[in-house]
């Protein structure tokens, strides 16, 4: 049941980042999808290996959020200083 949940809830994330027009707001369900994920493959593959697995992909996904966040907010400096 819980399973279910997180995937309803992924889903969701994922036609919001197909419609939303901002990306900062992309950013916020791109997040919110990899945290569900990573929620889904923990509890999925209950073994050590699992969460082995869940840790790496949420680490994964939080530093390709952090750049890709950090580089947008690059661009809109160099936009404010021109």
């Amino acid at each position: 049941m819980l399973i279910e949940i997180i995937g309803i809830i992924v889903v969701f994330m994922a036609l919001r980042v197909l419609f939303s027009r901002d990306r900062s707001e992309r950013m916020l369900y791109l997040n919110a999808m990899s945290f569900g994920i990573t929620a889904l493959i923990a509890l999925y593959i209950q073994t050590p290996f699992g969460a082995i697995i869940a840790i790496t992909y949420f680490v994964a996904s939080t530093l390709s959020s952090n750049a890709i966040a950090y580089s947008i907010g690059r661009i809109q400096e160099e936009i404010t200083v021109r």
